[in-house]
This record gives structure tokens, sequence and C-alpha cells, in this order.
């Protein structure tokens, strides 16, 4: 009787599985993902207000959500002339980095610290090197930033060079939480000033550095 019943489940399951797919299941799947990841730019805006104003950024640069990435939400930004991306990661909290990390010289151990967290992952880094240090002058805040050249894994080309940049803003629950920035590309089609234009165009409502 037992064996049966499994069998039953079973064929239950196939047959709903069928449904799904026979149904328009799947595109209506799609279709709400893509909704999730690519909202109207006015829409997007709105919801994201947690990373700060992105309304003044320029319409050379598309806008979309990503799902969680080890735990950590993000947000990207590409730009349409090239396809280089920027991608910004809410990091929950400002112990794992902070912004003041970038003055302090803590930072180079603190990325380290994140990298190694994320070596599982589609990009593994090595020989990361920062090679620059500055600021950014956004709207109404300084952001941190360092130039960085590495070696990768599983990627087309092995010898990147990208941003890494940082600000802090409240959450919901009025909780401060890092905004982490991060760009990486091949050296050769590497534009910093893709970062710098897009960062600089940030607007937030504190004023607080």
């Amino acid at each position: 009787m037992g064996c049966l019943v499994s069998i039953f489940k079973k064929i239950l399951i196939a047959l709903l599985i069928f449904a799904f797919f026979a149904l328009g299941g799947y595109a209506f799947v799609k279709e709400k993902i893509k909704q999730y990841k690519y909202p109207p730019r006015e829409v997007f805006i709105e919801q994201e207000k947690e990373y700060g104003n992105f309304s003044s950024v320029s319409g050379d640069y598309q806008l979309y959500r990503s799902y969680n990435f080890f735990g950590y939400k993000k947000i990207n930004a590409k730009y349409l002339p090239t396809g280089q991306k920027i991608t910004i990661f809410d990091l929950n909290d400002e112990e794992t980095i902070s912004v003041s990390d970038f003055t302090t010289g803590a930072i180079t151990s603190k990325i380290n610290v994140l990298l190694e967290k994320l070596k599982d992952s589609l990009i593994t880094y090595e020989g990361f090197e920062i090679v620059q240090q500055g600021t950014y002058q956004a709207k109404n805040k300084e952001i941190p930033f360092i130039k960085y050249t590495a070696s990768v894994k599983n990627i087309p080309f092995k010898d990147v060079v990208g941003i890494v940049a940082a600000y802090s803003t409240k959450d919901k629950n009025n909780k401060p939480s890092t905004k982490l920035v991060f760009s990486v590309v091949g050296q050769k089609a590497f534009n910093p000033k893709i970062v710098e234009d897009f960062v600089t165009s940030l607007e937030f409502e504190s004023v607080d550095k």
C-alpha cells in the first residue's frame, strides 16, 4: 500500500509540473523575475532610496536589481555605451567594512577578508593590490575609494583592474549600513571615469561625510 501511495505522489507531482509548464507557468515566473530585476527607472529610483537618490544618474546607465549574493543585497548599473558594470552591495552593517576604514588603512585587510568570504563565487581573486586611494565628491557627501589590480580565475581575462568605494546610509529600521560600490573590468577595457561619473551623481538625504 505504501508503495502505491509513493507512486501516486510521484505521478501527481509529475502532472502538476506538466500543468505548470502547459498553462504558461514558466513564462509567468520569467516575467515576474524580469519585472523585479528591470523595473521602470522611476520605480527603481523610488524603491531603492536606501541606496541613495539616483534621479540625477545619466540615462546612459541602466539601473537594475540582482538577487541576494552571499547574503548581501545588491543593485547594479550598466553603462550602456561600453557595457561596463557597477555593483552596489548592502553589507548590512558597518563592521564588515566601514567608510572610515579607507582613511585608517584597515581597508587593506578588511577587503581581503571579504574576498576570502566570497572566494567560492564565480570570480576568485588572487594578488589583490591597492594601487590608488582617493575620494569622490557626490552631490552632498564625500565617498572614499580605492583602485586595485588583481588576477582572477573563471573569467575570460586574467588581469583585471577596478574600483571599490564605500558610503553609509540608514535602512528602514534607521540602522546604518555600508554600501560597497564595486567595479571590475579587464585592464585594457577599464574606464575609471564611468565609475566616477556614476558615483558623483548620487545624492543623499544626509550631508554627513
